[in-house]
Order: structure tokens, then sequence, then C-alpha cells
């Protein structure tokens, strides 16, 4: 695992943790400031992901399209 994907994972970890407060019943405006910046980092992370993803998948496909490329026949002269 690369080192961002690694802070990646802490900071999801965190984001769900921090919903426990609001599980256990606290509210307060500095914690709802926390919550709203637990969402954007989310909203980032998914960003992130979905990009490396898609390229992930681009890169696959160009791989694979140029493994099967049709092989031309040996020429005939000789």
């Amino acid at each position: 695992m690369k080192r961002t994907e690694i802070i990646e994972s802490a900071l999801i970890v965190l984001a769900l943790l921090s919903l426990w407060p609001v599980i256990l019943g606290h509210r307060s405006l500095l914690y709802s400031l926390w919550l709203i910046s637990m969402l954007g980092v989310m909203a980032w992370l998914a960003v992130r992901r979905l990009r490396r993803i898609r390229a992930a998948a681009d890169e696959a496909k160009r791989i694979r399209d140029e493994t099967e490329k049709p092989q031309r026949p040996p020429s005939l002269d000789a």
C-alpha cells in the first residue's frame, strides 16, 4: 500500500469514528463544524478514489486492446 492510500484509509476511519458522538446524542456548534469538514474530506477522498479506479480501468483496457490486436500475417516475399 502506498503512503497516500494509508492516509486515505486513516481519514476514512477518523470520519467514521466522528459519527459516534452523534449516535450518543452529543450536539454542539464546534462538533457540527467538525462533521461538515469530515463530509468535505469524504467527498474529496471519493473523487480521488474514483479517479484512481477510472485510470486503472483505462490502463487495463489499453493493455487488453494492445494484446488483442490482430497480428499481420508474415510476408510471403522471401
